[in-house]
């Protein structure tokens, strides 16, 4: 993609976290990385074991989302991996030497405030979140939209078609995916709040923005029908629900949780029968053509500064 609006550009400058998500045989794989952009193209850096790196070197593609305030960017693009101890990477690194030079310090200009905190925290740090355990990653973008709680203001490049629903609701029992969680993680996050949802559509994986809540009975999130038809899912798609509080500069006072599983698409209008029990899930200030997705957990995977956990939800 040789040009990027205006609008998508700022978001990318201000947003402080990217949401990157990879396919993985478990489904869609969410967590939050600091990054920079520079042009058209992403920076990213990741522990050389972690998931994502793994399921990269047999399939470069992701996607992610970037917040800004009230604004979005949901982007999809191909990585290419730069390591110094693989030599696969060598004759790439050396050919890009100095697009990389200058991203590598775009990267540490924006970051700076985050890795004070990992100075501060050094006697802490794992290996892997050290510079010589991981990676760094350069994201060309190919598709991009910017989202906004309304809808989608613009997108560029070839996205899905209309969103998928069910013609039904109902309220069905279910558990409370968040009981899997230890209670630190659970506090941190809440029970509602702004979220990342992955969902594996025709063209491939889309992050979209999310407002969430959990409840007794299921895991809900909620979009504009315009935004989670980006995705070019039916009604039923594999997804990944992360939810984090994140920290400007202090890696080890992040929290976070991703739920995996397979989530079913309701869209205000769409639905016939259950429309009233809908609404009353979506609540009173949820506008006309609000998509609700209803998730049924299988794994969670939670992280509170270098540790995390996981567990099978059942």
């Amino acid at each position: 993609m040789s040009f990027l609006s205006t609008a998508v550009h700022d978001v990318l400058d201000r947003g402080q976290f990217c949401a990157v998500a990879t396919m993985t045989p478990r489904g869609p794989h969410c967590t939050p990385l600091v990054f920079a952009s520079s042009g058209a193209r992403l920076w990213l850096t990741t522990s050389r074991r972690s998931v994502k790196a793994r399921a990269w070197r047999a399939d470069p593609a992701v996607a992610g989302l970037v917040r800004s305030d009230e604004l979005a960017v949901t982007f999809t693009g191909t990585v290419r991996t730069y390591d110094a101890l693989d030599r696969r990477t060598w004759a790439a690194a050396v050919a890009g030497a100095t697009s990389i030079a200058r991203a590598t310090a775009t990267f540490s200009a924006k970051n700076a405030r985050f890795f004070a905190g990992y100075a501060m925290d050094a006697k802490q740090v794992p290996l892997a979140w050290t510079p010589p355990g991981r990676v760094f990653v350069g994201v060309d973008l190919e598709r991009t939209a910017l989202v906004e709680a309304q809808g989608v203001q613009e997108g560029r490049g070839r996205w899905g078609g209309e969103a998928g629903s069910h013609p039904s609701f109902r309220r069905a029992k279910g558990i409370d995916a968040t009981e899997h969680l230890p209670t630190e993680i659970a506090q941190g996050i809440g029970r509602s709040g702004d979220g990342a949802l992955a969902v594996a559509g025709e063209r491939g994986l889309v992050v979209l923005p999310v407002r969430w809540r959990a409840e007794t009975e299921a895991l809900y999130a909620m979009l504009p029908a315009e935004t989670l038809a980006l995705a070019g899912a039916g009604a039923d798609a594999p997804v990944a629900l992360m939810l984090d509080r994140a920290s400007v500069w202090r890696a080890r006072d992040m929290v976070g949780a991703m739920f995996q599983g397979a989530a079913s698409f309701f869209v205000d209008g769409v639905v016939g029968s259950g429309s009233t029990s809908l609404r009353g899930v979506l609540g009173s200030d949820a506008a006309p053509g609000t998509a609700l997705v209803r998730l049924r957990p299988e794994r969670v995977v939670w992280w509170k500064g270098w540790s995390s956990g996981n567990a099978v939800i059942r």
